[in-house]
């Protein structure tokens, strides 16, 4: 079974927190996976266990060395949303830097899209998923992958479900201009 889940240190210093999250995980014969860092010092991961008894364990063991911040069973599959509420759930997610998650919400809706609203929602994708590389400290693709997205964030309204096309795509621009990433608001 996989588990998402974000933990914030409480008494075990930052650089010690995955290795010790690890250790937790393999004594009880799970596995944490794909670490992300956010800009406030908080760890997201993937919780691989046999079963959701293992994984309530698991939180129960590493409770003295942090606060769970949200967990999610990816096992379940999603409800069924109107678009607007998938498109307001996206926005949480991204401004809650949880961009793995705002990807997966908009894959689904970009799969039903066609023409302009493909284009830029597959932009809007591409901009979560460089900044999954960027909280796991791949700087160099979290760019390659924000230059493919600028040219995917063009669209004919100044906004498309609640996002801000003209402010994402400046986002994007300054961020490639500086070459440094950041997360940012949308």
């Amino acid at each position: 079974m996989r588990f998402l889940v974000r933990v914030l240190p409480k008494g075990v210093p930052r650089g010690n927190l995955l290795g010790a999250i690890r250790t937790i995980a393999k004594t009880l014969g799970a596995e944490a996976r794909n670490p992300k860092w956010t800009s406030y010092g908080a760890l997201e991961l993937d919780i691989f266990c046999p079963t959701l008894a293992d994984f309530s364990l698991f939180l129960s063991a590493v409770g003295p060395i942090s606060d769970v911040e949200f967990t999610r069973d990816l096992n379940l599959a999603p409800q069924h949303m109107e678009d607007c509420e998938l498109f307001s759930e996206a926005r949480a997610l991204f401004n809650g830097e949880r961009y793995w998650e705002c990807h997966e919400v908009l894959e689904g809706l970009w799969r039903t899209k066609q023409g302009e609203e493909k284009r830029l929602l597959q932009g809007i994708i591409l901009v979560c998923a460089a900044l999954v590389h960027h909280q796991k400290g791949e700087e160099d693709v979290s760019l390659g992958v924000l230059r493919r997205a600028l040219a995917q964030i063009e669209y004919s309204e100044p906004e498309y479900g609640g996002f801000a096309v003209t402010g994402l795509r400046r986002n994007v621009e300054d961020i490639l201009q500086s070459k440094k990433v950041s997360n940012f608001r949308v």
